[in-house]
């Protein structure tokens, strides 16, 4: 099984209830805690070598070491939070290097909602009265909502969307 969206049905059941949690979390409170990134590198390491081959996970890791470094860039030029980045590295690991190109597909479309839905939000919200962080601060986005959102459409339509693309 090669794409996150045919993994056995325990990990995705592990792992697509790991997204919801990302992106309340980082409504909330603006942040993604270490130990949910922990948990998505715990599915990683016990599935990989179940269901894939050295070959694609050694490409696998190749990918994540290269989306936290491009990560660690634009943490340091303050435009991508800390565990964006760590979350992004690890999340890399579950996706077939093949349908990389589809998840980043996935995740451009996701800023984009999320921005939209943020904005809707921020205008209902009474940001004197709610305690969610994301709806309080000005010039800050919860990038965790659109890795979320991307990760769980690919976790559901991640192999057809693939198909599709033609990758």
């Amino acid at each position: 099984m090669t794409a996150l969206a045919n993994m056995e049905i325990p990990v995705a059941w592990l792992v697509a209830p790991l997204l919801i949690a990302v992106i309340l979390y980082d409504l909330r409170l603006m942040r993604i805690p270490n130990v949910l990134v922990g948990l998505f590198l715990v599915v990683a390491l016990v599935s990989l070598p179940l269901t894939e081959s050295l070959s694609e996970i050694l490409w696998r890791l190749l990918a994540a070491l290269a989306v936290f470094g491009a990560g660690l860039a634009l943490f340091a030029a303050r435009l991508m939070g800390g565990g964006d980045v760590k979350l992004m590295a690890a999340l890399t690991l579950l996706i077939p290097t093949a349908a990389l190109p589809v998840f980043g597909l996935l995740f451009s479309v996701g800023i984009v909602l999320g921005v939209l839905g943020l904005m809707v939000m921020r205008r209902l919200a009474d940001r004197k009265q709610t305690r969610w962080h994301s709806l309080r601060e000005h010039g800050r986005f919860p990038l965790g909502l659109s890795i979320g959102m991307a990760g769980l459409v690919f976790a559901t339509f991640g192999e057809q969307l693939t198909l599709a693309f033609g990758a």
